[in-house]
């Protein structure tokens, strides 16, 4: 019916608003819920053992627009009479919180900080934080007058008590005449910002709200402490731990109402407001603080961050522990110092994987919809205490750095923080950003990209703006390779993107010293004596390799001297797992080289010359073609022409019926079990070159009929164009590629992840690294892993990162994998399942047949495992194979050579940083 003023209530009573568009109604039914109405939404959607979750994160994504973008969606119906109603969005709003706060779940550690974002995002009926408020108005200022971009910058990232002034002065002498407005109310809100006692009193408003005596007597403690405190030091301290307090007795049962539990909420995020304006505060003027000092603000900072969700406890207790290290000692040396620091700086990380948890899918979705959908998490990260914490920790790294000889260089500038090297290497390539709706990588690209993905074809190098798991395939390919690949955050991600287009040359050291600068003539003489004479080499023994033996083998009756002979390495390698730790690993058949060979005698069509032959013909004639691009067109076609033989062809009768009585056999009656049907070919797991997760594993396939689609599949995933790009320009005899296939019962895992004999980074042996995740083939796509390097003798354990990944993959009984929402969960593996761990693999160094380096010791084992219930499988074991390359480059040496020199030196911690200055 029509709006009007009463309408509703001859009809039993309702809400009034205005009706969604046709070209709305569309966009909600292909899954965008665009235009929400808080008062339209149902409370109970969001509770319970089923919570639409993926729909509510949309609800609070849209409120992010509607604050950044002008109204959004609802830009020219905030103006239509009757269209929204503020009451009842507020009404409704405070229902849906107060509903989340009855539910235990809401309140459990794993969704703490989605609770705190949705209070923060929902139209409660109370002032949206001042700090969002203050950067939207500036960069609304900005688009209108470019002479204020400056300021604008001042104010997103370094904003301090003098800001208010300097937009009156602005506006005084530079401003545009019909912005005046504008700039007095944004200098009026900064000025309410940095106002004394703004906490105090919105913490006595909350006070007075509350009949209960405990809600009361916590309001007051905390406004009287923080009226207590001395300086900003002291608020933030006090601050940080009131709001710790009120997180944490969230997320433990209470007696608190739902509304006070609310309460707490909006007073944590006051207190979070008044930390960001006393941080930043602390800043202006850090005079002659010591290290020490500057330590215990960063502590206080760190506590203020873990207040509002974005690091776990676990996570908390890490940074904590490391920075009480750090301040207990009078002196350390620069290499102490600074690694310590390193280690800390992972909560800027942390903070933004914590984000991306809840909101990463949501986000991308939404990107089709808005550009601005891509600067929520770095704006509430921005918004957040994790600001000033990082303006502190960014200037004692530089100290630190100068210390102790890091000096990182991006495109002839030092740089101090911001960047991190993963995979040590030297390369030169063309600079290029990620092509659009998956295009081809160019091998000479350095690209730079969201993340490293499992998809990744051959580049020069890599430059991430977020980090997976460092025990992937890809990036254990990549080190493999001496690719260099490292993390940069946003302020040198935009550096240097303005050099794309352009070539360069970038270095990573093994102690994680990071080069980006121009190419230019000096490296011809590096490139010259560096690169070819130390290129991985594939080389297929043809002496060994039996191609006669087509008999079905059981994975039992496999050993190490099949490898390459009738098996590829992988099911070499399980074959002695399977003998040495039976119960780790589950029953397999295995299908050997000769099946392969035999299938491909088949004539390519009627008449015509074999498979075998013809692809022989195919690499001669294709090493005689001299012009790259030509080249590259015609190996595509040839791939794609035998891609598609395999797949459509069909295997002998003889191999169907023998794989069909040894899969009863083995495994059961036919669709009563699912297998992994696994590619091991005769050039991967080799001592130079490790082909990690090139080729393709089918997971989970139920049914003969599938399990004989599946072989021809994994038959002709060698072929692929990216497999190929990766091995064959390493390979003298291209055509010599035989894929065995592995069948192995699937283990339904709760987690499961990658084992690494030394740590990754140094090559520390008394030293673990893990990486896992719930469910399948965790930690090995690239997924945002828990990550823990665990000590051999004490079984400490340090934590890298905490998983992240928002789904889990887990066996369809039908076939395939189902992916579910992930957990949450802060810690994956327990203490006995890591305790496995380290007894496995003191057990394989001392038993299993690994291979020897020089001096005869074995060498570091890559193992990919799985828990059930507490049950450790294996499922692959591997050498971990690292770049000679990049090992013996002198250039890398030379980097870190002042390091080896000044890090034993005393740096005193009451001293203040030789870079103060900076800040």
């Amino acid at each position: 019916m029509p709006p009007k003023e009463n309408a509703c209530r001859l009809h039993g009573g309702g809400r009034q608003h205005g009706d969604w568009s046709d070209q709305a109604y569309a966009m909600r039914a292909n899954g965008y819920l665009i235009a929400n109405l808080v008062a339209g939404l149902n409370p109970e959607d969001y509770i319970g053992l089923a919570p639409k979750l993926d729909e509510f994160k949309q609800v609070l994504l849209e409120r992010y627009l509607i604050r950044a973008d002008d109204g959004w969606v609802f830009r020219r119906a905030r103006y239509y009479r009757g269209a929204i109603q503020v009451e009842d969005e507020q009404v409704a709003a405070n229902k849906i919180v107060t509903t989340l706060l009855d539910d235990p779940a809401w309140t459990s550690p794993e969704r703490y900080l989605l609770l705190r974002e949705t209070v923060r995002l929902l139209p409660l009926a109370v002032e949206p934080q001042l700090g969002a408020k203050i950067r939207q108005a500036a960069t609304e200022i900005s688009e209108e007058d470019e002479g204020f971009y400056g300021l604008r910058i001042k104010i997103h990232s370094m904003p301090d008590a003098a800001d208010p002034q300097r937009v009156r002065t602005y506006a005084l002498k530079s401003g545009l005449g019909n912005l005046q407005g504008a700039y007095e109310s944004l200098a009026a809100d900064m000025d309410a910002l940095y106002a004394p006692h703004t906490a105090i009193s919105q913490l006595n408003q909350l006070a007075e709200e509350s009949w209960n005596r405990r809600f009361k007597q916590e309001m007051l403690d905390t406004v009287e402490a923080l009226g207590s405190a001395r300086g900003a030091a002291e608020t933030i301290a006090v601050a940080a731990s009131r709001s710790q307090r009120f997180r944490s007795m969230l997320q433990k049962q209470n007696r608190y109402t739902v509304h006070n539990r609310l309460r707490f909420l909006r007073a944590s995020l006051v207190l979070e407001q008044e930390i960001y304006a006393r941080g930043n505060q602390l800043l202006e003027t850090p005079g002659r603080a010591s290290r020490s000092d500057r330590l215990s603000w960063l502590r206080h900072l760190a506590a203020a961050v873990h207040a509002t969700g974005l690091i776990s406890d676990r996570q908390w207790r890490a940074v904590r522990d490391q920075l009480d290290r750090l301040i207990a000692n009078d002196s350390l040396t620069a290499a102490e110092y600074y690694r310590g620091l390193r280690y800390v700086a992972r909560m800027t990380q942390w903070s933004q994987r914590a984000m991306e948890y809840h909101f990463a899918t949501t986000v991308e979705r939404w990107g089709d919809l808005s550009e601005l959908v891509q600067n929520y998490v770095p704006d509430r990260v921005r918004s957040s205490p994790l600001l000033p914490f990082t303006r502190v920790l960014d200037t004692l790294i530089a100290d630190a750095g100068q210390l102790s000889g890091i000096r990182h260089t991006v495109f002839g500038r030092e740089v101090a923080t911001g960047v991190r090297g993963l995979n040590p290497g030297l390369q030169r390539g063309v600079l290029l950003l990620d092509p659009e709706q998956g295009g081809d990588l160019r091998s000479d690209g350095i690209y730079i990209l969201q993340s490293t993905r499992q998809e990744l074809t051959p580049v020069a190098g890599i430059i991430t703006r977020g980090e997976g798991s460092s025990m992937s395939h890809v990036q254990l390919l990549a080190r493999n390779m001496g690719i260099p690949n490292l993390v940069v955050d946003e302020r040198l991600y935009r550096r240097i993107k303005g050099h794309v287009g352009e070539r360069i040359v970038v270095a990573i050291s093994h102690q994680g010293v990071v080069s980006i600068e121009q190419d230019s003539p000096k490296w011809e003489a590096v490139f010259g004596t560096e690169s070819p004479s130390e290129m991985v080499s594939i080389n297929a023994d043809m002496d060994k390799l039996d191609l006669n033996d087509t008999a079905l083998k059981s994975l039992g009756s496999i050993r190490s001297r099949d490898s390459g002979r009738t098996v590829g390495p992988k099911a070499a390698n399980l074959g002695e797992l399977h003998h040495f730790y039976p119960q780790m690993v589950n029953p397999g058949i295995v299908i050997p080289f000769g099946f392969f060979k035999q299938h491909l005698e088949q004539p390519l069509f009627d008449g015509g010359p074999s498979v075998l032959t013809w692809i022989k013909s195919e690499y001669d004639r294709l090493a005689l073609v001299t012009d790259g691009d030509q080249k590259s067109r015609e190996t595509q076609l040839f791939l794609d022409r035998l891609r598609k033989w395999i797949v459509n062809s069909s295997p002998d009768n003889s191999l169907k019926n023998s794989l069909r009585n040894m899969l009863n056999e083995t495994f059961g009656d036919d669709g009563s079990y699912g297998v992994f049907v696994r590619s091991d070919t005769n050039v991967e797991d080799l001592p130079g070159f490790s082909g990690a997760g090139l080729n393709l594993t089918v997971a989970n396939v139920v049914g003969f009929d599938a399990i004989l689609k599946a072989i021809l599949h994994v038959w002709a995933s060698p072929f692929s164009d990216r497999s190929h790009a990766w091995r064959q320009s390493y390979m003298e005899e291209p055509e010599h590629v035989y894929p065995a296939v592995l069948l192995m019962k699937s283990f339904p895992s709760e987690k499961s992840g990658v084992l690494v004999s030394a740590a990754i980074e140094s090559g520390d042996r008394s030293l673990l690294s893990v990486a896992v995740n719930e469910g399948i083939g965790g930690a090995v796509e690239g997924q945002a892993a828990e990550e823990i390097r665990v000590e051999r003798i004490s079984g400490g354990v340090e934590l890298i990162a905490q998983a992240s990944s928002p789904v889990q993959k887990v066996l369809n009984p039908e076939g395939g994998l189902q992916v579910m929402p992930a957990s949450g969960k802060q810690s994956l593996l327990s203490s006995a399942e890591i305790e496995q761990l380290l007894s496995l693999i003191a057990d394989v160094e001392r038993r299993f047949p690994l291979p020897r380096n020089a001096q005869g010791v074995p060498v570091v084992a890559d193992i990919e495992f799985g828990f059930r219930q507490g049950k450790l499988a294996l499922f692959q074991i591997r050498p971990f194979v690292e770049s000679s390359r990049a090992r013996s480059s002198q250039t890398l040496i030379d980097m870190d050579r002042d390091i080896s020199r000044r890090g034993a030196r005393l740096v005193q911690m009451n001293r203040p940083p030789l870079v103060s200055e900076l800040l």
